[in-house]
């Protein structure tokens, strides 16, 4: 047998190529050698050879929302693919996103709507009509509004944004209740908190195209985040195209910290704790940049000169040396000097946080050191920086309020357990209805939210969903049966992100925001009749 060597192996691939190109060596139906290669945009069935249907849409798997193309062939979706003309993906598109067909067919979707004949829990239903289905829902939420108490429905989804969320809110605003609940908090709420509070807004993004240095505190950019495929192409593009080092302080061996320059790791909790030791580094060894100081405040002194507010940063920071940090997060003092004086000396540098860092007592805080570190460094808002990412400027229309504007005051947690509830504390919405000092709904509406899974305790979000005497209606609007919908009255079914048309406002480039295509109809004429649709 022949050795296989570089030159052997390259001679094999080339044949391999060619077997490839010219189908030979392969079924008769396969398309090898009948399609010329092209760009993206176009897909072709292996079995008919003929050109599949390419509809554009926007990815709903995660937060990101990447522009995409489904392929429909007999009416049936085949394939999610990255647009290949989005300037952010760069026609890319990750594993879950392609695997978004799954949810259309997945065999045990609910189909038609359902009300309880059991108990709760007992999973005991009824196949109902949508008429019937909307009657009984209506029966319920009118009486509190001709009462004068139309707080006393609430609702509350997880995943709502662009259209989806304007409909969702101008509804409630139509009906007068503001009690209206979020599951931002067990997402990435102190991130946002610890950012709106010192520029003003949320959603950060990195500018690696530009970059010469990548600190990453608790984020899995590689595999996981906000903004993902757009973002960690281009990390990785920076890496191998020009060098460009990233050093990950991760609490264990993520996907990232195993292709990041050197993974460095943390005790849980400690992020914020190195990252004030390196504004200690920085500050004291001279290593700031003043550019940023006059958007600063620092100090009580509205007017402080520069001077005054690097003297309050060193003052704030005194405690925090290198050899602290060592004792309490397990990083080496030598470790932090070198990686602070690194990125304060790059021309620019990028700084990642994420829930490694902000999902922890103090995660807001934590996201403050963040952005302190990269003020006094001149790396926020500039060129090759962390930078606030650009959003649609889509404005949706609405309808009039209702003339009474009322809210229960259950979704911002119990006083003084949460210091800026600005996006509510969600996990605490079902202890706070048990507990009963600021009301109870009447009707609770949940979508897209399993309550009794995500937010901990589990035990008892299960006992209070169960509970009709501290919830007398509830109704889940899913397109599956899960832990929460087995402890409602009446479920309706949902349809797909694949299945309807929503407008999308998550970051972009252009400011202009998506537009999700529909690609399939619904799959039966009730949930299509619903949405006022034919079952085409």
């Amino acid at each position: 047998m022949k050795k296989l060597n570089r030159r052997n192996f390259m001679k094999l691939a080339a044949a391999s190529g060619t077997v490839m190109v010219t189908g030979i060596g392969t079924s008769q139906n396969a398309l090898a050698g009948s399609i010329k290669l092209q760009p993206g945009g176009r897909d072709f069935s292996p079995t008919t050879k003929k050109e599949r249907q390419a509809i554009p849409t926007a990815c709903w798997q995660c937060v990101t929302r990447d522009a995409m193309m489904g392929y429909v062939e007999d009416g049936r979706l085949v394939k999610l693919e990255g647009h290949p003309d989005s300037i952010r993906t760069l026609g890319k598109l990750c594993a879950k996103g392609q695997a978004g067909v799954n949810q259309v067919y997945f065999p045990d979707r609910i189909l038609y709507p359902m009300k309880r004949v059991g108990k709760r829990g007992e999973h005991k239903w009824k196949r109902i009509s949508w008429d019937e289905a909307l009657d009984l829902l209506a029966s319920k939420i009118k009486p509190l509004r001709d009462a004068g108490t139309p707080e006393l429905f609430m609702y509350q989804y997880g995943r709502h944004k662009g259209s989806q969320s304007s409909i969702m809110h101008d509804f409630m605003d139509a009906f007068g209740s503001h009690t209206i609940g979020t599951h931002t908090s067990v997402c990435e709420g102190p991130k946002w908190v610890g950012q709106e509070s010192l520029w003003g807004g949320m959603y950060d993004n990195w500018d690696y195209d530009h970059t010469d240095f990548v600190v990453n505190f608790g984020s899995n950019q590689f595999e996981t985040h906000t903004n993902h495929i757009p973002t960690s192409q281009r990390l990785i593009r920076a890496m191998v195209e020009r060098n460009v080092p990233l050093y990950t302080f991760d609490v264990r061996l993520s996907n990232t910290a195993a292709k990041s320059t050197e993974w460095v790791p943390i005790k849980v909790g400690m992020d914020g704790l190195v990252m004030l030791s390196m504004v200690n580094v920085i500050m004291n060894e001279g290593l700031f940049r003043r550019d940023h100081l006059k958007y600063m405040r620092v100090s009580p002194d509205y007017h402080a000169s520069d001077d005054e507010k690097i003297a309050a940063i060193k003052k704030h920071v005194a405690k925090f040396t290198p050899e602290f940090a060592e004792k309490e997060s397990g990083v080496p003092a030598t470790k932090i000097k070198q990686i602070a004086r690194g990125y304060a000396k790059a021309k620019s540098a990028c700084l990642i946080s994420y829930r490694g860092t902000v999902m922890h007592y103090h995660g807001a805080d934590q996201e403050r050191a963040a952005m302190l570190l990269s003020a006094i460094t001149n790396n926020l808002d500039t060129k090759g920086g962390r930078v606030m990412g650009v959003g649609a400027g889509w404005k949706s229309p609405h309808s009039p309020k209702a003339k009474v504007q009322k809210g229960l005051d259950i979704v911002n947690g119990f006083p003084g357990e949460a210091a800026f509830p600005t996006h509510q504390v969600s996990q605490q919405n079902l202890p706070m209805i048990k507990d009963g000092q600021n009301g109870r709904p009447k009707v609770y509406w949940w979508s897209c939210n399993n309550m009794a899974f995500i937010n901990g305790n589990n035990k008892e979000a299960e006992a209070i969903l169960k509970d009709e005497s501290l919830i007398p209606f509830s109704v889940s609007s899913n397109i599956v049966y899960d832990e929460s919908s087995q402890y409602a009255d009446l479920i309706l079914p949902d349809v797909t992100y694949l299945e309807r048309w929503d407008t999308e406002d998550m970051v972009s480039p252009t400011g202009v925001a998506d537009r999700c295509r529909r690609i399939l109809h619904p799959p039966t004429p009730h949930q299509a009749a619903w949405r006022g649709e034919g079952s085409g």
